[in-house]
């Protein structure tokens, strides 16, 4: 799969790196369906927290079913949160209009670029860093700066220790998703050393080691995880990558075919089946596995700007210049990719084209395609 345009990745929020992103949703599901302390089954507690304050904020969208009516009016619209994850001068434009103290961010990769932008701010602090997301405050507040809590104030805090194994491996992995890797590897020492949960200890090792591109290292510490648990579904994602990271592709596409097969609705499993696909020079296999991807990316309601694009590059390498050209064309139609992302896809589309025309002189999509073939 040709990577050609990575921001693609980083603004839509999907897929790129390394299989952590299965871990925070796979984890908090296990959480919710065991006797565990009740901060780790819902983010409730934490806002209620802060909600307390009384103070204008802004939450991420998937904090808003968690609101009380009676503090609706604290925190900003559905709309315009979605609007700033999409344009962070939205975000400085609605923080001169109602003066937020606090900025509560969930782990999705929607919001990294407002997260960079708050953290090369002196105005605000990260203060906080949690299963659930990211704490920023607001300089005047005097907050300190979130730093690694000692042993005993975690134990404390948490003290069973699976549910403080628990806590530490999702911070973790936020804090590798703000390529915090130091920090990240730290609070994972201390998971290890609960003795508790070693199978996703394993694997968030696994994961942060990929970050690194250690990723024969990686591979090992997946492979130790599953030892201990055989269906941890985020070590086989992990594995899986790092079979495609060295050269093992037939390994690779073996492993991502049983995962995808057992796990129908899963987005990364089928995108890791697209990418093994494609290191294994299965073009067919590659096109079949980003359309079902494409498809349930549509049924439930999330960007497909980025799957279109690399499912258009699929088409084109296959040598399907028709169907290549409708998907970008549907691409195209997908308003989470920026102009400059737009333009990558034209320039491949006018590459595409026959003769010296322009892709912009072909018929436009009347709805958009539901099925690319």
């Amino acid at each position: 799969m040709s990577f050609i345009n990575r921001p693609i990745l980083r603004a839509a929020g999907v897929f790129l790196l390394i299989a952590f992103l299965a871990l925070v949703p796979a984890f908090l599901t296990a959480c919710r369906s065991k006797k565990t302390d009740p901060r780790l089954a819902s983010p409730e507690l934490t806002l209620h927290e802060i909600l307390n304050e009384g103070t204008p904020l802004f939450l991420s969208p998937e904090f808003f079913p968690f609101v009380p009516s009676a503090n609706k009016a604290l925190i900003p619209t559905r709309e315009e949160a979605l609007s700033a994850s999409k344009d962070k001068t939205l975000f400085w434009k609605l923080n001169r209009e109602h003066h937020f103290s606090m900025v509560f961010l969930g782990p999705s990769p929607l919001w990294n670029s407002l997260e960079d932008s708050l953290l090369s701010s002196p105005l605000w602090i990260l203060s906080e860093v949690s299963p659930w997301g990211y704490l920023f405050k607001h300089a005047t507040t005097d907050a300190p700066a979130w730093k690694i809590p000692s042993e005993e104030t975690l134990k404390n805090q948490w003290p069973d220790p699976s549910d403080r194994a628990r806590f530490l491996i999702l911070t973790a992995a936020n804090l590798q998703a703000l390529n915090r890797i130091p920090e990240a590897g730290e609070l994972l020492e201390m998971a290890a050393a609960t003795h508790r949960l070693p199978s996703l200890v394993l694997s968030s090792q696994a994961s942060l080691s990929a970050s690194r591109g250690r990723w024969e290292e990686s591979a090992a510490l997946a492979r130790k995880s599953l030892q201990a648990d055989h269906h941890n579904l985020p070590a086989r994602k992990i594995l899986t990558r790092a079979l495609i990271e060295t050269g093992e592709t037939d390994a690779a596409l073996d492993a991502a075919r049983q995962m995808a097969a057992e796990n129908t609705q899963d987005e990364e499993a089928l995108f890791l089946l697209a990418r093994a696909a494609n290191a294994s020079n299965s073009g067919q296999e590659e096109i079949d596995s980003l359309s079902r991807l494409a498809s349930l990316e549509r049924t439930n309601h999330e960007p497909a700007g980025v799957i279109l694009t690399y499912l258009g590059q699929a088409y084109a390498k296959n040598g399907e210049r028709g169907a290549a050209l409708r998907t970008f064309q549907e691409a195209l139609l997908c308003p989470e990719l920026s102009d400059k992302e737009q333009s990558s896809i034209r320039e491949i589309m006018d590459h595409l084209m026959e003769g010296n025309a322009s892709s912009t002189t072909l018929p436009p999509l009347k709805v958009p395609q539901t099925n690319n073939r």
